[in-house]
């Protein structure tokens, strides 16, 4: 049983508890609060339907109870008119909880995309000063080593040019994919250019870094020369022992670290130590 379904199912006992507590209470004791709570959970984590059947749920309980110990002068037509008002009353609560949880989706979802690069999942530019800068403080703190690598591709403007920017756009996702499979989870990974990467490693040293660049250079030639692309990787990558530079320092080392791998042949890394 999926989560959704267990809360579904849960609320819907309590609200024929709520109705049996509300037989064996009488009319001295509210019960609306647990009439209530039901509807709230099932909305909020299981949809509107769920909430509004539960809501449903929780008037049919009260129904029973009112039909079961209502007063003798009590009419049909005043039970019916009760039971109609909590229907109403209990809906409304489903529906304005999942409201709510919708429009919390949606910021969400939008704070997603605002920090995301639509073509390839991945960081954006500002996405990832915002959590690398994050990370440099905290190595700052702690005194521990981070490291950062810069990404260009090879021969890219080649493959717009012949093939088509469609095919490029297909070549750059297939590089993010490759990064995020070749790279661990607590590496952060952004696009932050046309063709440029750039891959934030924390408390990675040099000998860590060296390794791991060293996988990423093998993954993304694998990839390109079984998909047939003619591109490769230059990376740039600057490790610092003790954390004083700026992001912007730190990421213009690494880019100057990566043209000279350009110069010196291409699909290579050049690291230095800070």
């Amino acid at each position: 049983m999926t989560e959704s379904r267990l809360v579904f199912t849960i609320s819907l006992l309590c609200v024929i508890l709520a109705g049996y507590l509300d037989l064996q209470t009488g009319d001295r004791i509210s019960m609306i609060l647990l009439y209530s709570v039901p509807i709230l959970l099932s909305s909020r984590y299981c949809g509107r339907v769920e909430g509004i059947i539960v809501a449903v749920g929780a008037a049919a309980s009260w129904f029973v109870f009112n039909v079961l110990y209502s007063h003798p002068e009590a009419s049909g037509a005043i039970l019916s008119w009760n039971a109609f008002n909590r229907v109403g009353v209990f809906a409304l609560i489903a529906y304005t909880v999942t409201l709510q949880a919708k429009l919390r989706i949606s910021l969400e979802r939008e704070k997603l995309r605002a920090n995301t690069d639509r073509l390839t999942g991945l960081l954006n530019k500002g996405a990832f000063r915002d959590r690398v800068e994050g990370e440099m403080n905290r190595a700052r703190r702690y005194n521990h080593p981070i490291s950062l690598a810069f990404i260009d591709l090879d021969n890219f403007k080649h493959v717009n040019d012949t093939q088509g920017h469609a095919r490029g756009d297909k070549l750059l996702q297939d590089v993010a994919e490759t990064i995020v499979l070749t790279i661990r989870n607590t590496d952060l990974v952004a696009r932050v250019g046309g063709d440029e990467f750039s891959v934030f490693l924390p408390e990675t040293g040099e000998r860590e870094v060296r390794m791991a660049i060293e996988k990423l250079v093998k993954a993304l030639d694998i990839m390109t020369s079984q998909s047939g692309w003619q591109v490769t990787a230059s990376i740039g990558v600057v490790t610092c022992t003790e954390v004083n530079d700026t992001y912007d320092e730190l990421l213009g080392k690494a880019d100057k670290l990566m043209y000279a791998a350009k110069e010196k042949g291409k699909n290579a890394a050049e690291f230095a130590t800070v």
